[in-house]
């Protein structure tokens, strides 16, 4: 099995980007897995044409669509070859994590058969209207079923291709609960991952949400309110 992982960046916060992608690197060789991570720029920018990998499996990539993580993911996913069992990852760029065995427990719940796992993820969103009561996984800490998460979302190979990818309509909100639905819809449970007691240390430090776009900030805002009719035009 191989891990392949998409962490999107428009640079607001370049210097803690950097310091994301180097700790994922740590934790991953921690588990022990085969892995490549691919950091996605939106636009080209100096801050990420001057960054130096420290590792070759670190790959830089640039997906030439402002404000769209749904082309940054796509972009690598589908030109990249895989196997249905392999393991891929979208990670956002202020994502921290204390325990380095985060990544295995999350690999453990997809290949869980009875789970039937679509994607699995730390984060669940406000705007999910159902949150199903806990299941505990292995004694260690609580899985609950949930329409969608994000901010860590890890699906197998085989999901990605029966979806066919993340809808390159969204910009900067919503992508994730619209590919998160389009798994569901094939038959998979998706799952978020209680942290209540800091088990994985699982730590967001992303901007307040207006401030997520370092340029244009008014151009997203609108590519925002765009998203979010569509998806409520869509999944009515």
């Amino acid at each position: 099995m191989k891990l392949h992982t998409v962490v999107p960046t428009i640079m607001t916060n370049p210097k803690q980007e950097f310091i994301c992608i180097e700790q994922i690197v740590r934790q991953f060789d921690n588990a022990a897995l085969d892995f490549k991570i691919y950091f996605v720029a939106n636009f080209p920018i100096k801050e990420f044409g001057d960054y130096i990998p420290t590792d070759k499996r670190i790959i830089k990539s640039i997906s030439n669509l402002p404000f769209s993580i749904s082309r940054a993911v796509n972009s690598i996913f589908q030109t990249i070859e895989y196997d249905d069992d392999d393991v891929l990852a979208f990670v956002q760029s202020d994502a921290f994590f204390k325990n380095p065995q985060w990544i295995s427990e999350l690999i453990d719940i997809l290949n869980t058969e009875e789970l039937n796992a679509g994607v699995v993820g730390l984060r669940p969103h406000l705007s999910c209207n159902q949150i199903e009561s806990a299941i505990n996984f292995k004694g260690k800490f609580d899985i609950h079923p949930v329409e969608w998460t994000d901010g860590v979302m890890l699906f197998k190979g085989s999901r990605y291709r029966q979806v066919g990818g993340f809808d390159e309509n969204y910009f900067g909100d919503c992508e994730s609960q619209d590919f998160c639905y389009l798994v569901a819809k094939e038959g998979y449970t998706n799952y978020w991952c209680s942290d209540k007691d800091n088990f994985f240390g699982y730590e967001n430090r992303a901007a307040h949400f207006v401030n997520k776009a370092r340029f244009n900030r008014k151009e997203f805002l609108h590519k925002v309110e765009f998203s979010r009719q569509y998806l409520k035009n869509k999944w009515s």
